[in-house]
């Protein structure tokens, strides 16, 4: 047997009868500083080998994914194959390539660890569902703040192939969003960077923005492509629940991706002032927008619905008066709204219904207690009715 050591690739000669990963380990071990993201094992010129032999090949991958990197097996014959698989690291870890250029331009697309730049503030949006969409209003988001965009293209893997497996066509159509994506960052005058990442489920984006440290997230929900590039609504939900950073969720949006939103509508519930932020950032630079923020008050069916309810009202009134000087903060006219419902949610859906507004934004708090089953149930509500686009905020603990 002749190992042979060139750039990113371990190139194995001849017959493979024994376990050999003691004495490529070096090897690897000094290819992976030059390439962090991973190496190729090229096994064209392997001449027999056996399932002793193929124990080599899951030594290889447990130590290559133990320096959080990728290898890649090119050369195999079918017969060669059947062996390894023989061996369970190797039938269910180690991706095969048909190429050593495929593998190589698949390696070369992943990065170690994900960096930030030099911003204060990192915002993430992934290349799923409307993304364009999510791109202009991240951007928006961005208003007023140092902020750099980190566009993900996250690669969902079907579970019946290794996580690490080349998936060349998917790859390249990747790409192509990622370049058109920085085109469009680019025009607002943000610095953006790219990322591959290769998941299971869309909640793993969460997993990414964490070692990125990143700030917020804004993910597109819609459904409007056919190569099954979005992430699930219950994936969504699960990432605002669980994920640390601010997370917000899109849904219904419009065809055009930069129509401005103009008539926007905020319950005042949750983290309603959050809401009312967020929706002057969207509605800036538009001379015609209008921003309404809605207080409900629930009266129970045992009493007419003009009943006083004088904490509720005093409470309205004190909302109404900081979301004035939110506005103000933005140069953006708040108007504020009272009604008396008998049920909260049902309430504010006809509301938004019949007030024909293009946007609703709803603030979830961190925290699980007080009114927050109110405006989880709201954002829920709106995002399977959708009456308008609906953007749903939680913010970061």
């Amino acid at each position: 047997m002749i190992i042979e050591a060139r750039d990113d690739t371990i190139t194995l000669r001849g017959e493979v009868k024994s376990n050999l990963w003691p004495a490529i380990q070096a090897a690897a071990a000094l290819l992976l500083e030059n390439h962090p993201t991973g190496i190729i094992l090229d096994g064209s010129t392997i001449t027999k080998i056996t399932p002793e032999g193929a124990e080599t090949f899951s030594d290889a991958f447990a130590f290559i994914a133990a320096h959080n990197a990728r290898i890649m097996m090119v050369g195999l014959t079918a017969e060669e194959l059947e062996i390894g698989k023989t061996v369970p690291g190797v039938r269910s870890q180690l991706p095969i390539a048909a190429t050593i250029e495929e593998a190589r331009y698949s390696l070369q697309l992943g990065e170690a660890t994900p960096h930030r730049g030099k911003a204060q503030t990192a915002g993430v949006v992934p290349m799923l569902g409307h993304w364009k969409r999510a791109v202009y209003l991240a951007d928006k988001l961005a208003i007023g703040l140092n902020c750099e965009i980190h566009l993900v293209d996250l690669i969902k893997v079907p579970r019946t192939l290794p996580l690490g497996s080349p998936l060349p066509e998917r790859e390249e159509d990747g790409q192509a969003r990622l370049k058109e994506g920085q085109g469009l960052v680019r025009q607002t005058g943000l610095t953006s960077f790219t990322h591959v990442q290769r998941i299971r489920s869309g909640a793993e984006l969460g997993e990414f923005a964490g070692r990125l440290n990143a700030d917020f997230t804004l993910i597109s929900i819609d459904h409007c492509r056919d190569d099954g590039l979005r992430m699930e609504q219950s994936e969504a939900l699960a990432l605002l629940e669980e994920a640390p950073l601010e997370v917000s969720i899109i849904k219904g949006s419009p065809a055009n991706p930069v129509q401005p939103p103009v008539n926007v509508v905020v319950p005042a519930t949750g983290a309603w002032n959050h809401a009312v932020r967020h929706a002057c950032k969207l509605v800036d630079g538009e001379p015609n927008a209008r921003v309404t923020l809605v207080s409900v008050i629930a009266i129970p069916r045992s009493q007419p619905l003009d009943t006083p309810k004088p904490d509720a009202d005093a409470a309205v009134a004190d909302y109404a008066k900081e979301a004035v000087r939110i506005g103000k903060r933005y140069g953006v006219v708040i108007n504020s709204v009272l009604e008396r419902v008998r049920d909260p949610v049902l309430g504010f859906l006809k509301i938004v219904e019949e007030g024909k507004f293009d946007l609703a934004v709803v603030g979830l708090k961190r925290e699980t207690r007080g009114d927050y089953h109110i405006s989880h149930s709201m954002a829920l509500m709106l995002i399977n009715k959708l009456p308008c686009e609906v953007m749903s905020i939680r913010q970061a603990r």
